[in-house]
């Protein structure tokens, strides 16, 4: 926590025992970070933990580790041996627990006494070198003396059995809540971040020498526009010299916990987010862990982790690590096939494609490599997001197969659906060099429009473009290629990846992936269309419904639903999104990791009497 790396002689310094503020562990000592949250859930603690201090994870699915009334704050105790934990309880009082282990709570005292008619809100508690004490610091509402929160403090010896009275520390001129102080070395200075009423919503920041003051004018901290946040976190990233700042945002969503940087001075902040991969994450605070600290959590929540996660019943829909699923029904053998990317490599550096087979949609048949990147000449690796069509050449049929290797596009050709596929061209049917592509030319997706009996091809990664395939199937009809959507307007789309384009009903369905593939917030968007060729809805421009396909479940532990296909069940007016997640329970725990562990899952999808899509609520 709290901690810069402007220096080495900072650095060694905080590395044993911080001279202002709260014990930090070096960065080197640095594993991973923990989170103690409120759940909006139910009125517990939940911790998490994350390798990267964004993508978390929660500890037994989000459940309680202990019953409270208040948002935890943990820090370590002076001598670094231990923790604190200062909470507020039902009472209107502060409890100050202290731990070993994070898991085993003692409530050593239960103070301030507070007088009929308080409330207190967001406790914490800080190192005060120049007093040799903690100073517990916090929101008070007392009728008595005020019509609105102030923040007030109180001294607590290093034994935790002596607190003093309660004293008025900064008072704003409106209610204000939440406090929290950290030691900015940059500064030689306290830094208070608080959420204060009236003016403009959001934080307000005041900086002092000391922490008894007196404190600065508070200055408002405009980086959420009109949104209103409060319960502030700041903490330490190692090897970063920013700080983190996590805080509830809830002026849209109740579960919406968000993360954003700082300079070392806290007068710059930037790059907010959502944090990552929990269930109903509310105040809470943040600390660093040691790697025994982080794999004694991890092993005390996975022996434990089975009493609370469902079981998968129907997905994934075959074992092993695949992603980037494709779907094609066969005419010519009445069979399903699944055509996935393998997973499970490093970084994504995977080599070969496998084919799934079912005759009933349910029960899938691995029939083994349908073709191996190093038997290419051109391309050893990135076997990724395939895409297949069947077309009936005279009384056969022929199946073409558009891959991705070396982050190109190439296309093999088979006479059955499982294969063996023979590169078509001996070479990459598209690359960036060659078509001037502004990204990696990957994903591809192939499309007939039952309209014109054309074929096209879609494909990209941050834009996306198309082009209308020659009748040979393996190259484009000269002068066809276009941009649908360019870099500079992805935001603009929610636009990443794997494009997946369908017609019902006489209407073309773009859809997509937003976000990352290692987000848990990966996800599908789409828009619709009168034409395949462009985005265009009744004479006007198609704009992207507001409607979210398909996205993660934190309750059920499903993260990174996207990168998808879709399939009609001939005959009927049945449609099934196939589609892969993060391998359920462990991918959410790997950190960006998850992005290359996932495995493949299908869903119904159903639609609207007016053509839009019902969000699909993903299954186990």
């Amino acid at each position: 926590m709290k901690k810069t790396a402007l220096s080495a002689a900072l650095a060694l310094i905080c590395a044993f025992a911080s001279a202002q503020g709260n014990y930090q562990i070096s960065d080197e000592d640095t594993y991973g970070y923990f989170f103690a949250h409120q759940s909006a859930v139910g009125a517990w603690t939940a911790y998490a933990l994350s390798p990267d201090a964004i993508h978390f994870h929660s500890l037994i699915c989000g459940n309680a580790i202990m019953d409270n009334a208040g948002a935890p704050y943990i820090c370590r105790t002076r001598d670094g041996k231990g923790f604190i934990m200062t909470v507020a309880d039902a009472r209107g009082g502060i409890e100050i627990k202290t731990s070993t282990d994070l898991l085993d709570w003692k409530t050593p005292v239960t103070g301030p006494a507070l007088s009929r008619g308080t409330s207190v809100r967001g406790p914490q508690i800080i190192w005060d070198a120049q007093k040799g004490s903690y100073l517990l610091y916090f929101s008070l509402l007392d009728n008595a003396v005020s019509r609105y929160y102030r923040i007030y403090g109180c001294y607590v010896d290093a034994s935790f059995k002596k607190v003093s009275e309660p004293v008025l520390l900064a008072d704003w001129g409106s209610s204000t809540i939440d406090p929290d102080i950290t030691w900015l070395p940059a500064e030689n200075k306290y830094c208070l971040i608080a959420k204060k009423d009236g003016g403009s919503p959001g934080f307000y920041m005041s900086k002092s020498t000391s922490l008894t003051g007196p404190w600065e004018d508070p200055q408002y901290i405009a980086f959420e526009g009109d949104d209103v946040c409060t319960g502030a976190s700041v903490f330490h990233v190692a090897g970063q010299e920013a700080w983190q700042i996590g805080y509830v945002d809830y002026s849209s969503e109740a579960y919406n916990y968000r993360l954003c940087k700082a300079d070392p001075a806290m007068g710059r902040f930037f790059a907010p987010q959502n944090i990552e991969g929990i269930y109903g994450p509310q105040q809470g605070s943040f600390l660093t862990l040691t790697e025994a600290e982080y794999k004694a959590l991890q092993d005390w929540s996975d022996q434990r982790e089975g009493q609370y996660l469902a079981p998968d019943v129907n997905n994934p829909v075959f074992p092993g690590l695949y992603a980037d699923p494709e779907v094609l029904y066969s005419q010519q053998t009445g069979k399903y096939y699944i055509f996935p990317t393998t997973d499970g490599a490093y970084q994504w550096h995977n080599y070969d494609f496998h084919c799934f087979s079912s005759e009933d949609f349910k029960t899938w048949k691995d029939e083994g490599v349908i073709l191996d990147l190093r038997n290419l000449s051109w391309g050893k690796e990135y076997a990724w997001a395939p895409c297949i069509i069947e077309r009936k050449e005279g009384n056969s049929y022929k199946y073409y197969y558009y891959f991705v290797a070396n982050k190109s596009i190439g296309v093999a050709v088979a006479d059955k659906p499982e294969g063996p596929y023979t590169d078509a061209l001996g070479k990459p049917m598209l690359s960036q060099d060659e078509i001037n592509a502004p990204n990696q030319v990957i994903d591809p997706d192939v499309f007939q429009d039952p309209k014109t009996g054309k074929y096209y091809l879609y494909w990209g990664n941050s834009y996306l473009w198309m082009a209308e395939l020659a009748d040979d199937m393996i190259s484009l009809v000269p002068g066809t290629i276009k941009e649908l959507i360019p870099r500079n307007r992805i935001g603009d789309y929610h636009y990443l990846e794997g494009t997946y384009v369908f017609e019902r009903n006489g209407l073309y369905y773009f859809m997509w992936s937003e976000n990352i593939t290692r987000s848990s917030y990966y996800r599908v968007r789409y828009l619709i269309s009168d034409s395949p060729v462009e985005f265009v809805r009744d004479g006007q421009p198609a704009k992207v419904e507001d409607t979210i396909v398909i996205q993660q479940d934190p309750s059920k532990q499903i993260f990174g639903t996207g990168h998808h296909a879709v399939i009609n069940i001939p005959g009927t007016d049945e449609w099934y999104i196939v589609y892969h997640r993060f391998t359920r329970p462990e991918g959410v725990k790997m950190g960006l990791s998850g992005g290359y562990n996932r495995e493949v899952c299908i869903d119904r999808m159903k639609f609207n009497p007016d053509g839009t899509i019902i969000p699909v609520k993903p299954t186990l």
